[in-house]
């Protein structure tokens, strides 16, 4: 993500800032409200640094991508959303989003209100643009744990979404087969000195502040994020489904490529106290003694504005996944199995053979042409053809029966995970 930055950006967006500098954001934004076409959002960017937030990037370059310019953001950025119902003007009702830039080849242009429409998009990214969005940012940016993901996920968009779509080069042009995410398991980066074609990220500039590891540490560890993030997104693409599992023993949730793994399912028996169970490698979570409720969070819908200002000044297109909550009650019909049970006959056909019995008799004297053919006997001479006796047995075989058994997968031992509370971020640099 590139910024545009000039002096009357920077009037605006010191005029804009006053409305949102002290805002703290809210948290569980992502899944936090409805978003309906038309809604508008606005791009946040810290009017001292520039950042679009804080502890989501890396500042550098991935393969030759603006390798004739200045240093880019990758990774998510902050943005204010403004439902149909929140008064312009007021703060309290702005729900908080992590948006990714879905054309590389373009700047930003922050504190303008733009309009968001729903859009049809490569179900890997609808997954990794909602799981790596505010919810996630929130609760890793201190730590800089939130930089990794964040910058493979917006290397992921420009991979199968800007290059495709909006003819940016990011990866397309990169040669010897680093084009496809998918070759990048184990995946050296160039150095920012070497010379072109560079692949991966690189980078002279100095790491977050939110960084704790080293420089190469943290280009290393975004090169290899994209291969990994990559396989994720494919194992865990939307849409997903939480349903009744098989016995009703506990519940299931599904994605589009098969069982997810690694999820949290939130029962509800009624206390004040969640019951956290995470998803085996069938997608199962037992349900506890006495839970009514599960629910787990999945991706939604995918926004995307074109960015552009309300006076007509081109911007980046930029996109945003909105969650939902998947609910199953403990009443709801589990999912029913046939029993299939199958006769078969065998039939078994003996054949007899045909006995036959032959005497000889004599040659017959053709009579003289004026003659008739006397009928003759011949004396002690008899033929006796025995009628060929054929005898069919028909065996019926015993009936057979197969049972198909299903037994229900045990509940996972799992211990709940911790809840922290973390403080509300603010954006100074």
């Amino acid at each position: 993500m590139r910024i545009r930055r000039s002096l009357v950006l920077l009037v605006a967006m010191c005029l804009a800032a006053a409305a949102l500098v002290t805002m703290a954001p809210p948290s569980g934004a992502d899944h936090g409200g409805p978003f309906h076409d038309g809604d508008t959002a606005l791009m946040y960017a810290n009017i001292m640094t520039g950042d679009g937030a804080a502890g989501s990037h890396l500042d550098g370059w991935l393969n030759e991508h603006n390798s004739d310019t200045g240093f880019t953001q990758i990774g998510g950025f902050l943005l204010y959303h403004r439902p149909f119902d929140c008064p312009f003007g007021e703060t309290d009702c702005l729900i908080t989003h992590i948006g990714y830039c879905t054309e590389a080849d373009a700047d930003a242009v922050p504190f303008h209100y733009n309009p968001y429409y729903e859009i049809s998009i490569d179900p890997r990214l609808s997954y990794l643009t909602w799981k790596y969005g505010f919810d996630f940012y929130l609760d890793n940016y201190q730590n800089g744990d939130a930089i990794i993901p964040m910058a493979a996920t917006q290397a992921l968009v420009w991979a199968w979404f800007s290059d495709p779509e909006t003819g940016s080069t990011v990866f397309s042009d990169v040669a010897g087969g680093f084009d496809d995410p998918f070759n990048w398991d184990g995946l050296s980066p160039s150095a920012h000195t070497d010379t072109s074609p560079r692949v991966g990220f690189h980078s002279n500039e100095p790491s977050p502040h939110q960084w704790t590891g080293t420089d190469q540490e943290l280009l290393d560890g975004a090169t290899q994020a994209v291969y990994d993030l990559a396989v994720e997104a494919t194992e865990k693409a939307g849409p997903w489904t939480l349903g009744q599992g098989v016995g009703a023993t506990g519940v299931v949730l599904t994605g589009a490529n098969g069982p997810i793994e690694g999820e949290i399912v939130t029962f509800d028996d009624g206390s004040d106290d969640e019951i956290n169970f995470v998803t085996d490698a069938n997608g199962f979570a037992a349900w506890p003694a006495g839970a009514t409720l599960a629910t787990a969070e999945g991706p939604a819908g995918t926004y995307e504005t074109p960015g552009d200002t309300s006076d007509g000044e081109e911007g980046q297109n930029i996109i945003i996944t909105i969650g939902e909550d998947l609910v199953v009650s403990i009443n709801d019909p589990a999912p029913t199995t046939t029993t299939t049970t199958t006769t078969t006959t065998s039939t078994t056909t003996t054949t007899v053979v045909p006995t036959t019995t032959t005497t000889t008799v004599p040659p017959v004297v053709e009579p003289p042409e004026s003659e008739s053919p006397p009928t003759t006997t011949a004396p002690g001479v008899t033929t006796t053809t025995a009628a060929p006796t054929t005898t069919t047995l028909v065996v019926e075989a015993p009936e057979q029966t197969t049972t198909t058994t299903v037994v229900a997968a045990p509940a996972p031992d799992v211990a709940p995970p911790a809840n922290p509370q973390i403080a509300a971020p603010t954006f100074t640099g």
